[in-house]
């Protein structure tokens, strides 16, 4: 038998959720059978899969030892080393640096910037993967590799939650800049088309396609020199290379993007996520919009 208590992190989400995040060995038809046969209870008290955990509750299970090994979390933080914009006892915004990964893209130990912030929150003493269940200080939006600017990371679950759906009903609006090729024959812009990703590159189509999702983001010139054009966007969904894929479906791809149909000399990307504005959210934040400077 084994038992688990429900800490602050693991609370407000249910039980078969929390059960194969934990034990990644207990199947789901296995998981479904115990809790009908009331072989996993909480409280004591037979449960429901739906059910909703408490901080403080008491799960139970009777199942072999097999199954009940925990997911293992790492804690050979490769680097601490973060730029810190803001931070408070729920969130940090950070800015990430050009060639870091946003999260690991791999099972070895990389450095990342999820890696960096739960590394950066160790030697605060502000998490212990050893202390944890079911939840991982991490990030809630990503960037390219490519790409350097604000990301937000959640340290407790219901930070977590609450920057998730916020960022689901775009109350957090993001805006970048970016150094595209050509100069931009009108000068505010709105880019409504279809996009498909395709291994490590992202297809556009005019039109609606089986598979292809809605990409959508505004976007105005901030500044052209002779042959280029930094423009500012907004993005209204969140697609895999979407700022790279649609400006070059407008003949405009970013400066030295070979890979969606840049023609000139070798130069690196210069692509920015460099505002955030949140929208009514259930935080306590001291203000509403975060810059970063070139």
């Amino acid at each position: 038998m084994k038992q688990i208590e429900i800490l602050q992190d693991d609370a407000n989400q249910r039980l078969d959720k929390f059960l194969l995040k934990m034990f990644p060995d207990l199947s789901r038809s296995l998981m479904y059978k115990a809790i009908r046969n009331k072989k996993i209870k909480v409280n004591r008290k037979r449960c429901t899969y739906d059910q909703i955990l408490n901080k403080g509750d008491i799960v139970l299970l009777f199942l072999p030892p097999q199954f009940l090994n925990e997911k293992q979390r790492k804690s050979n933080f490769i680097s601490n080393q973060l730029d810190v914009i803001y931070e408070d006892e729920n969130i940090l915004i950070v800015n990430k640096p050009v060639g870091l990964l946003s999260q690991s893209d791999t099972s070895q130990t990389q450095d990342t910037l999820v890696s960096r912030i739960q590394g950066y929150l160790y030697e605060k003493n502000e998490y212990d993967p050893n202390n944890a269940h079911s939840f991982a200080p991490g990030i809630c939006n990503r960037l390219d590799r490519n790409t350097r600017g604000l990301v937000i990371a959640s340290k407790n679950a219901n930070a977590s939650r609450i920057i998730n759906e916020a960022i689901a009903q775009r109350r957090i609006h993001k805006y970048y800049k970016a150094y595209v090729s050509g100069h931009l024959e009108d000068k505010n812009f709105v880019i409504k088309k279809y996009m498909y990703k395709n291994k490590t590159k992202a297809l556009v189509s005019d039109y609606p396609k089986d598979g292809y999702k809605i990409a959508y983001m505004e976007g105005n010139v901030l500044m052209q020199d002779k042959m280029n054009t930094w423009v500012e966007i907004e993005l209204h969904t969140g697609r895999f290379h979407q700022i790279r894929a649609l400006m070059s479906s407008i003949s405009h791809p970013l400066v030295g993007d070979k890979k969606y149909g840049y023609k000139g000399k070798n130069m690196n990307i210069q692509l920015i996520a460099y505002k955030l504005r949140f929208d009514q959210l259930d935080l306590s934040l001291p203000i509403h919009e975060f810059v970063i400077k070139d």
